[in-house]
C-alpha cells in the first residue's frame, strides 16, 4: 500500500490487508495503520503514545524512553529515539530529546543492571512509551539481547504506566525465527510497527 494516503477512507484490500495482520499479530493488538514506509510507522506510533496520554488527561507524558544502540528510521521523530551517537543527532538542533538507556548486554548475560537503570528513567512522569528493537538491534550492529530482559520491560512499563512500542521493521514476519520477535518473548507491546 505505498505511497497511499487514506485521508479516512480505505478500500476492500487494505480492510483484508488489516484483518490479515490483526490475525497475526500478539493478543491484544486489533486496530491497524497503514503507513508508507517503516519511519512513518514509527512517527505514527510516537504520535499514537503522546496522543493517548493527552487524551487521557496526561500530557505531561509526552517523551520517549528509548534504548542506546537502537535505530528507528530517519524521520525527525524516528531520529529523535534512534542512538544519539550513531542517528546524526549533532546535525539537527532542533531534534526533539528524548531518556536513552543503555543498551541491553548481550544475549545470555547477566542484564539485571540494564533492567535497573530502565526501571529509573521508567519512573518519570514525563514519559509516555518505551520504544525498541525487540530481541535484534539490527543498524546497531546486529546486536541480540535476552528475551527476559524484553519480559521484564513489558512488567516495567505495566508498573510505571508508560506504553511499549515494539519497532520490528525489521525483526517481524519470521526474521527471527518467531512471527514477531515479541512472541518469543511471549509478550505484546502496546503499539507494534511493522
Amino acid at each position: 500500500v505505498a505511497h497511499v494516503m487514506f485521508g479516512g477512507l480505505t478500500h476492500r484490500p487494505a480492510v483484508a490487508l488489516g484483518e490479515l495482520l490483526v490475525r497475526c499479530t500478539p493478543p491484544g493488538l486489533d486496530r491497524v495503520f497503514l503507513a508508507d514506509s517503516g519511519s512513518v510507522a514509527v512517527e505514527v506510533a510516537l504520535k499514537m503514545a503522546a496522543q493517548y496520554w493527552r487524551g487521557r488527561g496526561r500530557p505531561e507524558k509526552c517523551r520517549f524512553v528509548a534504548l542506546r544502540g537502537g535505530y528507528h528510521g530517519d524521520t525527525l521523530g524516528a531520529m529523535s529515539v534512534s542512538d544519539p551517537a550513531t542517528g546524526r543527532h549533532e546535525a539537527f538542533a532542533t531534534i526533539p530529546r528524548h531518556h536513552f538507556v543503555a543498551r541491553p548486554p548481550s544475549r545470555g548475560a547477566d542484564f539485571t543492571k540494564a533492567i535497573e537503570s530502565l526501571a529509573e528513567v521508567l519512573a518519570r512522569d514525563d514519559v509516555a512509551a518505551l520504544i525498541l528493537e525487540p530481541l535484534v538491534q539490527g543498524a546497531g550492529g546486529m546486536h541480540f539481547y535476552d528475551p527476559g530482559y524484553l519480559q521484564q520491560a513489558r512488567q516495567l512499563c505495566d508498573d510505571h504506566d508508560v506504553l511499549l512500542i515494539c519497532d520490528e521493521i525489521a525483526t517481524g514476519f519470521g526474521r527471527t525465527g518467531h512471527w514477531f520477535a515479541c512472541d518469543e518473548a511471549r509478550i505484546a507491546p502496546d503499539i507494534l510497527c511493522v
